[in-house]
């Protein structure tokens, strides 16, 4: 185990986001520092003298409503970089991939140009971590002494970070989860999260798949009074070649009328899947198409498609 080991934009407002750093991969190390995860995780521990033992009145403020920065759909990747030519809207990806990961990655692009792309959030499935990290809506965080909630509008994912000392689910009882399994420590204003036992997953649409041995260390801080800074270094023998470290910012909003919301995916869902893998949008008047404002689900099967 680890613990021992589109909207289509302008080209210049492409060039504009890639400055920004919540949309632009972090400078990678030219070596790998550690081995695991876990090591990572236990040397910035260390390096914290143990953490900073946090009372409710010594809690950094994270008050308000959150978005990914900036908030512009279809700009959301893992990491950015170069156009791919041979499919326009989807960016390279800078993760260093294994030759087995490489050609799944190259097969899914396929895939999407042949109409046959698939993402399991439009099925109503979680979004998963860490691609809860590029998700678009609205957030909360709410920490405390003993753990911390981070938690998302869509599909209402909540990661809840324990930070009372104790350590991950023993391996005997542990199970790949969507957000797997966090805890962690506080570094004087900086969260500081391990996470593991993640179920397998894509990075975004478009992007490349992680394995079920994918393991994350993420630094949390606000850098300044609306702004929080994140960095994550992914760790996943099997599909990397070497850790994967990028940095995502996020904006808070504190008007006391802008709420997190209770998002239930499936009451507007049209979207099914053919035989074939293809995506198809069900649109009004076609067999199986309901009336979001009914809350009505009815089941939507192959026979009830249109030809």
């Amino acid at each position: 185990m680890i613990k021992t080991t589109t909207l289509q934009l302008s080209i210049g407002l492409l060039s504009l986001l890639l400055a920004v750093p919540g949309f632009a991969q972090a400078p990678a190390s030219p070596l790998a520092e550690y081995e695991t995860s876990w090591d990572e995780y236990m040397a910035l521990k260390e390096k914290a003298n143990g953490g900073t033992k946090h009372t409710y009145e010594t809690l950094p403020d994270w008050r308000g409503v959150w978005r990914v920065t900036p908030f512009i759909p279809h700009a959301f990747d893992f990491s950015m970089t170069e156009d791919r030519e041979d499919l326009p809207g989807t960016k390279k990806t800078t993760a260093e991939l294994t030759p087995k990961y490489a050609a799944d990655y190259e097969q899914h692009i396929e895939d999407i140009k042949a109409g046959l792309g698939w993402d399991r959030i439009s099925y109503c499935l979680p979004a998963g971590f860490p691609r809860w990290l590029t998700e678009p809506f609205s957030r909360e965080f709410i920490p405390t002494p003993d753990q911390t909630w981070l938690s998302h509008e869509q599909v209402n994912e909540t990661r809840r970070v324990y930070t009372d000392g104790r350590g991950h689910v023993p391996d005997d009882f542990a199970i790949p989860l969507w957000l797997g399994d966090s805890i962690g420590f506080w570094d004087d204003d900086t969260l500081v999260i391990h996470t593991m036992n993640l179920k397998a997953g894509t990075y975004q649409r478009g992007q490349p798949a992680y394995s079920f041995e994918t393991s994350t260390v993420e630094q949390w801080r606000m850098i300044d009074n609306t702004t929080m800074l994140v960095k994550i270094t992914v760790y996943d023998p099997p599909a990397l070649q070497k850790p994967w470290r990028a940095e995502f910012t996020y904006s808070v909003n504190r008007d006391p009328d802008i709420r997190v919301d209770y998002n239930s995916c499936e009451e507007n869902n049209m979207v099914v899947r053919k035989p074939n893998g293809e995506a198809t949008i069900l649109l009004p008047g076609d067999p199986g198409y309901h009336n979001p404002t009914t809350f009505g689900i009815p089941e939507v099967t192959w026979d009830t498609l249109p030809e």
